[in-house]
């Protein structure tokens, strides 16, 4: 694949500018200005188009469990790629709240299934209430990213 005349944006190289991007067995083999098409390549105009790498969305509220209705892994992952973004970090306001590893393990799994990263975020305090700290140290071992309460202030300065 060949994908021409996008302006391809990459801060790790330190590329800005418009350019093409040779694609061979889903790798980026090439990326220069006006790369020539061979015969048999599918050819992709990007004119008008920012290619960069995937995106990360820190903070996304995909509400599973308990709030499927609003979003499911499925439709964020689905929204989330959509939008250029590979990696997302979900907030642990569901129900139930992502406190514990019967929940923790059960959202990462289903997460296995996605076509994008999905990354947990566990909670700060138990069920969000900013009274009991939850175990953070066997949540990050079960593959929680981060802690958050999510916009729930900590009433409790003893809590810390």
């Amino acid at each position: 694949m060949l994908i021409k005349n996008g302006f391809v944006t990459d801060p790790g190289t330190q590329r800005a500018g418009v350019c093409d991007i040779r694609i061979e067995d889903g790798l980026i083999r090439e990326i220069s200005a006006d790369i020539p098409a061979s015969p048999s390549e599918e050819v992709v105009d990007a004119g008008g188009l920012t290619v960069a790498p995937g995106l990360i969305d820190t903070h996304v509220h995909f509400r599973d469990p308990g709030f499927t209705h609003k979003e499911t892994l499925h439709t964020g992952a689905l929204a989330a790629a959509r939008g250029g973004f590979t990696s997302v970090i979900c907030m642990a306001n569901t129900s139930p709240v992502v406190d514990s590893l019967p929940v923790l393990k059960d959202i990462l799994a289903r997460a296995k299934e996605e076509k994008i990263r999905i990354y947990q975020a566990a909670s700060v305090s138990r069920s969000l209430k900013g009274e009991e700290m939850t175990d953070m140290a066997a949540l990050k071992s079960a593959g929680a990213c981060g802690f958050t309460d999510d916009g729930i202030p900590l009433r409790n300065a003893a809590f810390l």
